[in-house]
């Protein structure tokens, strides 16, 4: 059991524009990634929350129990592994974890055009989706822009089963998830300092 790794990156590409992100397929443990979908289509934890640019569902994952078999994901072997990879690709020396947040996007629902960028207090995220059933038709794109501007857009990304998208924060990370139709879109969001 101390091999067990619930988390691995896999299939990687990097991109440097329009700002420096990655994305990986297979990223959970398919058990893992099965276990925590149930729990996200079951639990009680989620709280709506309303801001100029979205509307969502979240909590945190330092916040609440999560069942014993989802542990594994803020357990200091899998953060450790997170932090590795942001070092490589990111070229950075450490990372401190600043939070774990779960999200839901449900019908008619989607997140606006924003940079997350809050000056040195967070500066890398990680964000995991998990919807299996998904299809073009749900919509939930993830889609990053050149700039402010909603209509210069640069990248559309799928929030495919068990992919992830990592990123570097800046005033230029300019990304949005367009509308949600007849569907829960999950998704995990590591989100880091750099030390």
């Amino acid at each position: 059991m101390n091999n067990f790794e619930s988390i691995k990156f896999s299939c990687l590409t990097f991109a440097d524009n329009p700002f420096p992100h990655f994305c990986s397929t297979s990223i959970l443990q398919k058990s893992i990634e099965s276990k925590l979908f149930d729990w996200f289509e079951h639990t009680g934890e989620w709280n709506l929350t309303k801001t100029e640019f979205y509307e969502q569902y979240e909590f945190s994952f330092l916040n609440v129990m999560l069942p014993k078999d989802l542990q594994c994901l803020i357990s200091q072997k899998t953060v450790a592994i997170i932090e590795k990879e942001f070092k490589n690709v990111f070229n950075a020396k450490s990372f401190e974890l600043v939070g774990v947040t779960a999200h839901k996007l449900t019908n008619g629902q989607r997140i606006g055009v924003h940079n997350d960028f809050i000056q040195g207090e967070e500066t890398h995220r990680l964000v995991i989706h998990i919807n299996p059933t998904w299809t073009d038709s749900n919509g939930g794109f993830l889609i990053l822009f050149n700039s402010e501007n909603s209509e210069d857009i640069s990248k559309i990304i799928m929030p495919m089963n068990n992919s992830a998208f990592g990123f570097e924060i800046s005033n230029r990370s300019h990304h949005a998830v367009s509308k949600i139709y007849d569907f829960s879109r999950y998704s995990i969001v590591y989100t880091f300092k750099e030390g």
